[in-house]
């Protein structure tokens, strides 16, 4: 039976450490090598860690390296078949493995399977994610319906597709994908198999972070479309690494990312931050997106803050995770 490398990256996560890697420990699947990488962290997730033994368990404890750096070492010394992703605290619900391995053997143009997912903010909010078909054909742009932490993918096509690229800090996950699924397609078991928290202090809980998200995501965005239209193995991004924007022609996604970063940052306080996200947009390339965002930062100097923001959020939805009404406060009453 063809085995499971399921990796999964610590960083100041002690407090659920036990619960997510005895999730994994349970699974009733076989031929299954669970890599727990402790990233610097500065709490006790590496003593929680080696407090949890198992003969298929290995831990790893190493100086911050950040995520996608550690992802591309831990997939570049995996020699099973099959690559499993688990985020740090996160829970694989029983019979995730097996029912992801068997889904890809069963299909072999399938290279990335997902699940159903709970996602659980902090407080104890949770909301079901359900696959709303199968088989997805690849290749894909975006929509993928496929979270980072519950995916598994075919080594020999995460080989294929040039694995996780250092460049991308954060949204290496739709990087990635976007690059598997010219190679295949993509799948998903239609039972609820995972469960992912949403910390506070996740990739996507600060200003800074998500505005980071946005902008990787738009560039990683162009420069696939860019190389599927022109049949090319390699993107802008591969040729020419962190000076790939300055390759690239101005960008209605890049402006649209930017318009959306300096929201975030304004809805967080940085109004400096945001105006100058709001003229870079607009330099990228004008928009309708940029310009309301623009003159919505002018009139909130004027009276209009809490209605401008609140229309900002209104406009810039977002969905889930990504919602903008996660970032916005409303004015203390006097």
């Amino acid at each position: 039976m063809a085995g499971i490398t399921i990796i999964t990256v610590f960083h100041n996560r002690a407090h659920r450490v036990r619960p997510s890697i005895e999730s994994l420990l349970a699974q009733d699947c076989e031929d299954v090598r669970i890599v727990a990488i402790d990233d610097g962290s500065r709490d006790d997730t590496l003593a929680e860690l080696h407090a949890l033994s198992a003969p298929n368990l290995t831990v790893v404890a190493q100086p911050n390296r950040g995520f996608t750096a550690t992802m591309a070492a831990a997939c570049a010394a995996a020699d099973t078949d099959f690559i499993a992703v688990h985020g740090a605290g996160d829970e694989s619900l029983p019979g995730r493995l097996r029912a992801q391995r068997d889904f890809l053997l069963a299909h072999p143009d399938v290279v990335a399977v997902g699940c159903a997912i709970e996602n659980v903010e902090e407080g104890g909010k949770g909301y079901v994610i359900q696959p709303t078909q199968s088989i997805r054909k690849g290749p894909m742009i975006a929509g993928f319906g496929i979270s980072h932490g519950e995916v598994m993918f075919r080594r020999s096509a995460y080989l294929a597709a040039g694995g996780y690229r250092p460049i991308f800090r954060v949204a290496q996950a739709t990087d990635l994908f976007r690059r598997l699924s010219r190679i295949g397609d993509f799948g998903y078991v239609d039972q609820l198999l995972y469960r992912r928290f949403l910390f506070r202090d996740g990739v996507n809980a600060s200003a800074a972070k998500f505005a980071e998200h946005e902008l990787y995501s738009a560039i990683g965005h162009d420069a696939f479309v860019d190389a599927l239209a022109s049949g090319a193995a390699a993107d802008v991004i591969d040729r020419h690494g962190v000076l790939a924007p300055y390759y690239m022609p101005r960008s209605k996604k890049i402006a649209g990312g930017l318009a959306r970063a300096a929201v975030v940052h304004w809805l967080q306080g940085d109004d400096c931050i945001a105006r100058h996200l709001a003229r870079r947009s607009l330099a990228e390339k004008p928009t309708l997106r940029g310009a309301i965002v623009a003159v919505q930062l002018l009139l909130s100097t004027i009276g209009l803050r809490d209605a401008m923001q609140r229309l900002a959020v209104k406009t810039n939805r977002g969905r889930n995770e990504y919602a903008l009404s996660r970032f916005y406060r409303p004015p203390a009453r006097k």
